[in-house]
């Protein structure tokens, strides 16, 4: 299955599937990382499996939220603005710059 836009991915298996084929992994290999077995996965998949049990394992080894595997949808972030602002800055700060200026922020709400 080639999928240019996953944005368009119509069900749980087909997303799930557009993953792992972008991860390289094979139904065995995400089904061993998220503690579960292959016919589990094939299930999902195949769309045999519409509620799975494991969907925030599976989520978390794919890397991806879990509202996006089950339903296509990305949560809206409760962030405001400046706060997105501040933990893209955060993400570009080295050592041991992150360490104080946490440690500061942490004394000051304490």
């Amino acid at each position: 299955m080639t999928v240019s836009n996953p944005q368009n991915l119509g069900t749980l298996g087909q997303r799930m599937r557009y993953k792992r084929l972008d991860l390289g992994w094979t139904q065995e290999q995400l089904a061993a990382r998220a503690s579960t077995n292959q016919a589990v996965i094939q299930k999902i998949e195949n769309g045999k499996s519409l509620r799975p049990r494991k969907i925030d394992e599976i989520a978390a080894v794919l890397g991806v939220n879990p509202a996006w595997l089950m339903f296509g949808e990305e949560p809206e972030s409760a962030l405001p603005e400046d706060a997105k602002n501040i933990a893209e800055a955060w993400s570009k700060l080295p050592e041991p710059h992150k360490s104080r200026i946490q440690q500061e922020i942490l004394n000051l709400v304490a």
